[in-house]
């Protein structure tokens, strides 16, 4: 039932049997955590539906059960994702040994250094982390002793909350700007490893399926390579685009510091409708603004690109990939935007109308929706632009051989 999403896990792993000791703990973890993201909504949805009703016994035990079974289910998700975590940490920095496919050894290889690269690079992350959560502790400490009879946080108690949601965002932010970056330039784990993965794959017997993550002309690097043919307009772009993301990059951690104090000053109001709406106001509606702001410089260069395309027959083939890619932004690549504003629209809409709840959680169903979409969208694009792409690169090829022949022809016959 998860044989596809364990692919990454089963890669590391040569042994059959421990490759299926290792899935039956991803399955039992996979499990245990859906149930407990599903006992996350009806906690929710269960708070929103029975408000009016706490004062009634039944409405009360409901609530009671549902949230003893989310703590249950909590608890045993972590415990079986640390026992998974534990066992696949371990398969990832066992040496190789002798009769193990090559292509094994290295893929473990490559993921174990890529997650040590990024604990290295983050650590300053989760020391902030680290203190932020001796800070709850201490902080909840100090509520229990000031007031142990209490049904309702105090000032520590409050402070505490803050504090944690403020380090765990963060750690969140860190990660994702880190995976963001590290997708754009091409060296993500899954593109690292992609000839690895399409190896163990054959001999493990798992149909080998298309895989964004591990798509390196998706990115905006290789993309460049047959947007801008011709090299000087091709570093203009490069040049304008590295200005843009020592821009933008620094506008979403300002806007993810942003967003987390307000999201903190609403919650502290009892206004917890607005909390999420001005945070994805703040943080996605703010940085998508910020890009189209910036993206004039770019833009010019593209069009100066797009008139030698329709010049030139020899970038017939890169006029193709053009066309393609400039009529899915016209529609379909606008379609995730959409959404966006929908459900920014639509949280802040929930939160005027019901501001002490959280019905305006509710606004993240058309952002999700929209990334599923887009998501789906990009693949079928990506299908379509990659035979093109390999046109043009077997067109290069020939055209160095070519090159090649003809500096050997002159280098060995006599010059007039």
């Amino acid at each position: 039932m998860f044989e596809k999403m364990f692919a990454k896990y089963a890669r590391a792993v040569s042994d059959e049997r421990e490759r299926e000791w290792l899935y039956k703990k991803y399955r039992a973890k996979t499990v245990v955590s859906i149930v407990f993201y599903v006992l996350c909504a009806a906690v929710i949805a269960g708070a929103l539906a029975l408000e009016p009703y706490f004062e009634q016994d039944w409405a009360l035990a409901v609530m009671t059960v549902l949230i003893f079974a989310w703590i249950g289910f909590a608890v045993a998700a972590l415990c079986l994702w640390i026992s998974f975590k534990r066992m696949y940490n371990t398969i990832l920095n066992r040496p190789s040994y002798a009769g193990e496919m090559p292509e094994v050894a290295s893929y473990r290889q490559k993921v174990s250094a890529d997650k040590k690269s990024a604990f290295r690079k983050l650590w300053w992350a989760w020391l902030l982390f680290g203190l932020c959560a001796v800070v709850f502790i201490v902080c909840i400490v100090l509520e229990t002793i000031q007031n142990p009879d209490s049904e309702e946080f105090g000032v520590w108690g409050t402070a505490a909350f803050w504090v944690l949601l403020a380090g765990a965002l963060m750690l969140f932010f860190a990660y994702f700007i880190n995976a963001l970056l590290k997708q754009q330039k091409g060296k993500a784990i899954e593109q690292q490893t992609a000839p690895e993965a399409a190896a163990i794959d054959r001999a493990q017997g798992r149909k080998s399926t298309y895989d964004i993550r591990s798509d390196r002309n998706a990115q905006t690097d290789k993309m460049y390579t047959y947007l801008f043919p011709n090299e000087t307009l091709r570093e203009r772009a490069n040049a304008e685009r590295i200005r843009r993301t020592k821009i933008i990059t620094p506008a979403i951690i300002i806007f993810g510091i942003m967003s987390i104090a307000a999201l903190a000053l609403f919650l502290y109001f009892g206004l917890i409708g607005y909390s999420l709406p001005v945070m994805f106001t703040l943080l996605l509606g703010g940085t998508m603004l910020l890009s189209v702001c910036t993206v004039g410089k770019l833009k010019a260069i593209e069009s100066e690109q797009k008139r030698e395309l329709e010049s030139n027959p020899e970038y017939a083939k890169n006029l193709e990939w053009y066309r393609l890619y400039d009529g899915f932004f016209k529609f379909k690549g606008k379609l995730f935007y959409l959404f966006l504003v929908a459900g920014i629209a639509a949280g802040w809409a929930l939160a005027i109308l019901f501001p002490a709840s959280g019905w305006s959680l509710l606004s993240l169903v058309p952002i999700m929706a929209g990334a599923l979409i887009n998501n789906r969208l990009v693949k079928d694009l990506r299908r379509k632009a990659i035979p093109i792409e390999k046109e043009i690169d077997a067109e290069k090829v020939r055209q160095g051989e070519a090159d090649e022949n003809a500096d050997t022809r002159d280098d060995g016959a006599p010059r007039m």
